[in-house]
């Protein structure tokens, strides 16, 4: 349990959140574009040892054996970046480079948020919680795609009180931890990303993140 600052809390309009809520309960979770909230660049989100095609090649194989479910996890995101419909992989392909684009390139545009895929909003889990809080109005006006926020997004964001005074509960379940974890084998270990960026205009959207050190730039 991350608890919101008092400022925070003072701005959260729950009836906002919850008429919100209602509005997508039932929708399925956010497989469409489950790839898509952490590719932010062509080349410099993927794990060092995997080549930067291995999606593009891996899914047109599997696109001969489960059609439907390559459509959905990747080929409808990149039909709808592209305005296109029921393309394949290697149609996709053709009609990026029409543009002077690659998959990779398609891959890494926004993922803004308001898609209506073919059965509903997509959202995983950290792009709910996200969109969950701009509903709340704690973020004002301020232009965030939440389907472009992974969970490290979601938990640097600075809206977070470090100084929570504890229930018990925590505090036995963990006296070192400045928020709450009472369940789960191994701690949850947020380090010192935990509450400390600014939200700023389009944020979580042209990030890096290669490993081990996953260091961002500036505005990241």
């Amino acid at each position: 349990m991350l608890p919101l600052k008092e400022e925070v809390r003072a701005k959260f309009n729950a009836t906002a959140a919850f008429e919100w809520f209602k509005s997508i309960e039932g929708m399925p979770y956010g497989y469409h574009n489950f790839l898509f909230g952490w590719i932010d660049t062509a080349n410099d989100n993927w794990p060092p040892l995997l080549d930067t095609h291995v999606f593009e090649i891996g899914f047109r194989l599997a696109e001969h054996i489960i059609p439907d479910a390559i459509y959905s996890i990747f080929n409808e995101a990149i039909n709808v970046r592209l305005g296109t419909k029921g393309l394949k992989i290697d149609e996709l392909e053709v009609e990026a480079l029409k543009r002077g684009m690659t998959i990779n390139d398609v891959m890494a545009l926004v993922e803004e948020e308001g898609i209506m895929y073919n059965d509903g909003y997509s959202y995983v889990c950290s792009s709910f919680v996200l969109a969950f809080y701009k509903r709340a109005g704690i973020f004002g006006d301020m232009t965030l795609h939440a389907t472009e926020f992974t969970p490290r997004d979601v938990y640097s964001l600075n809206i977070f009180d470090k100084n929570y005074n504890r229930p018990h509960v925590c505090k036995d379940a963990d006296p070192e931890l400045p928020y709450c974890q009472v369940i789960g084998k191994y701690r949850v270990d947020l380090g010192t990303d935990y509450s400390s960026i600014e939200p700023y205009e389009h944020m979580a959207e042209r990030c890096p993140s290669v490993a081990p050190h996953f260091a961002r730039p500036d505005g990241c």
